[in-house]
This record gives C-alpha cells, structure tokens and sequence, in this order.
C-alpha cells in the first residue's frame, strides 16, 4: 500500500520501448509457464465470468473465509515484515478492505446483510482499537482520534475512516457513525487548509494514494449523510491532485509526494493509480474511471491468456517495495490485484478475466476452514483484498432508498 515509512528512492534504469515490452512478456511468461503444466488456463478462469458479474455463488465463498479471518482475530502480530510499522498498516488495511468487499456485497445482495453486517461493524470497531492504530500515534507522537483539532494530516486514518463510511452508508445508526462524522469533519478541515491539496500520512511523507483513501472517505460519508456542503471542496480536492500529481504522458499518479514544497518525488507508478481509482470511485466514479484509463490502456502485459500490470510506464524501471510487492520484469504483484477493481470500474472484462486468471494461478485457490473458498497463498491480507477488488464497480455504489437503517 502506499501508506509506508520513508524509502530511499527506488534506482531506476532507462530502458528502450522494446526492451521494456520484451522484459513484460518474459515477466508473464515465466510466471504462467511456471505453473501452466498442471493448471490449466481454463481451470484458472472458469469463475472469473460469475464474479464480473456479481454472481453472490462465486462471491460469498470468498467472503465466508475473509469474515472467518476477522472473526478469528487479526492484529499487527499476524504479520512478520519485520517493521512495526509495515505490520500495523497490514493489519489497519485488511479490516479496511474486509469491511469495504463485504459492504459491497451487502449493497449488491441485500439478503447477505444480516450474515455479514457484523462483521463489518467489528471490521470498525478493530480499525479504531489502540493496538491496531498504535504505528501512526508512533510516528506521530499524539493519537488523532482523541485530539481531532490537530493540524497534523494522518492521511492513513483516512483508510480506517473510509470503512467507516461504508459501515455509515450500510447502518447511519451504528454506535461509530459519530466517530465517523468527527473523522470526516477533521479531514475536511485540514484538506482546506493544505497548501499542496496534499495530507502528510506521517510527518515529511505524503502519498497521493492515501490522498485518495481521504478523499474517498469524505465522499462516501457526505453520501450516506445525504450531505451536499462538502461537494466544492471534494472537487477542488480531486483537480489539485490530479493536476499536481498525475503524470500526464503515462496517466499515472507520482507514488510519493514532497510534503513540504508539493513536488512529486521518484516516478509514476501503476501500484498507487490502481488503488487510487478504487479509492476515489467513493466520492466520483467519472473521476476514478479516467484515473485507471492510463493503467489500462499503457500498463497491461498479456500471455496466453494471462496478465499482469506493469509498475512502472515505458522507459522507467525499479525495484519492488511494500507498495508494489515482488515486481519481476517490470510486473507488480500489487498493481496486478488492484487493478482487479479498475477494470470492473472502466467495464474492461477481458482485462479483468485476465488478472483474474493471474490472480487465481498464483493465489492457490481451496477451500477454507471456514468452508467457503480462500486465495491459500493469500493469508487474512490478501483474501480481503481481493473480496473488495473483485466486488467493485458501480453495482456496490446504490444509496439505500431512503434516509435511515436500510431494510
């Protein structure tokens, strides 16, 4: 994800157009040849179809086993990065993603509201528990959730309140929806005051990715309270991030941010646009569609019915970090599943049918404690993950009908 300690910048060589393509297609073929021989490419996509279209047969599977992992307990010491930090945003973010991918199978499929509406509600209440929160009151030096008049940004609660948001639009009576109004009234006021259209996510570090994850939150939250008096500030919000940190010639957003002076820092990258779409389809989903638009017209690498997404646009390459994962010949693991909800977003079904062959390869599909289907290589991080990729797009966006606890 984007939200990420300070890295040094990431070395980079330029390479030849038809060298990086070159370097892609052995990138994919490597990856599917490796496991080509004993599963078969029809095997690999015969759901992917069922998911597109939000078939709940293919769906609640998945999302038995990801509300299996939230009930079993997960925390910053269910993850081994080796950095505290990395651990507790692991932790932040796969009860983020498990409340975003249930929620949107709740609005796609009302009658799963009673099995999964809890889980979402613990989803946020362990988003907000000390322990989970305890890496950015480290960096920070104060807790924002008892103090929300700081000007500081901590631009990564906007991942906690945009779960937050979802469980508002799903229950706008639930014991956290003020939680969630004070959060979003907190990051309203400091995106007005920021001088770059820019939140620090830690002090000195700024994301746009996370950027988006706050935009997105405000969006979802004004929705669900059928508020309208935020709509100039989303708006001037979403063109200055565009207009400062989206790399015109390859459509991607600029991964880091110079916090101070609002400088883009190192090049654009396909891991940060991907989720960025996803994030900002909450608050404008015209805006989130040409986001992913770059992504989908200039990063995507295919072989034999397989794909993949490049980190990094023609002419630029890099090393993998926390954000894109392992990046072999240009390939990010990272950009690859988010994109997942990018081509639901944009309609791209052969793109999708693509990733999610990769995604199902290399993810190791079986069947879970829980009796549903998990990715077995996946553990509680990715399984949500891509329960909220592959049930985004514009069917998880309907208002309930009217004000007040949806039927």
């Amino acid at each position: 994800m984007a939200m990420a300690a300070e890295r040094a910048q990431e070395p980079r060589t330029h390479l030849s157009p038809r060298l990086q393509r070159l370097g892609e297609i052995t990138a994919v073929a490597a990856l599917v040849l490796a496991g080509a021989a004993t599963v078969p490419r029809l095997v690999c996509g015969r759901d992917a179809d069922a998911f597109w279209q939000s078939d709940p047969r293919v769906q609640e599977p998945l999302a038995a086993e990801v509300a299996a992992y939230v009930r079993a307990g997960v925390g910053p010491e269910s993850f081994s990065t080796g950095d505290p930090r990395f651990d507790g945003e692991w932790a932040l973010v796969t009860h983020q993603m498990a409340a975003l991918g249930l929620g949107q199978l709740i609005l796609q499929h009302p009658e799963l509201r009673a099995t999964y509406l809890p889980v979402v509600a613990l989803c946020a209440e362990r988003l907000l528990a000390p322990e989970t929160t305890a890496f950015g009151r480290a960096a920070w030096g104060e807790d924002a959730l008892r103090a929300p008049a700081t000007p500081n940004g901590h631009a990564y609660l906007g991942y906690a309140n945009l779960a937050l948001s979802m469980l508002t639009l799903l229950d706008p009576t639930h014991p956290l929806a003020g939680t969630n109004d004070r959060l979003t009234e907190a990051f309203a006021r400091r995106l007005a005051a920021a001088p770059h259209g820019m939140l620090e996510t830690y002090p000195g570090e700024a994301y746009p990715a996370d950027m988006a994850a706050v935009v997105g939150s405000i969006g979802l939250h004004d929705r669900a309270r059928r508020e309208t008096h935020r709509e100039g500030l989303l708006r001037d919000a979403t063109a200055a991030l565009t207009a400062r940190y989206l790399h015109r010639p390859s459509g991607m957003f600029h991964q880091r941010v110079d916090a101070h002076a609002g400088a883009p820092l190192g090049p654009p990258r396909a891991s940060g646009t991907a989720i960025a779409a996803y994030f900002l389809s909450f608050a404008d989903q015209d805006l989130a569609r040409r986001v992913f638009a770059g992504i989908a017209s200039h990063q995507r690498a295919r072989f034999l019915g397989f794909g993949g997404v490049r980190e990094y646009p023609d002419g630029e390459a890099g090393l993998g970090d926390i954000d894109s994962g392992p990046v072999l010949f240009g390939v990010s693991v990272s950009a690859t599943g988010f994109s997942l909800a990018g081509a639901r977003l944009t309609g791209e079904r052969a793109m999708f049918v693509d990733l999610f062959r990769t995604a199902e390869l290399f993810g190791l599909t079986g069947r879970g404690p829980a009796g549903g289907r998990r990715f077995l290589s996946g553990g509680p991080l990715g399984n949500a993950l891509l329960l909220a990729m592959m049930t985004a797009g514009p069917a998880a966006a309907p208002l309930p009908p009217a004000p007040g606890r949806l039927p």
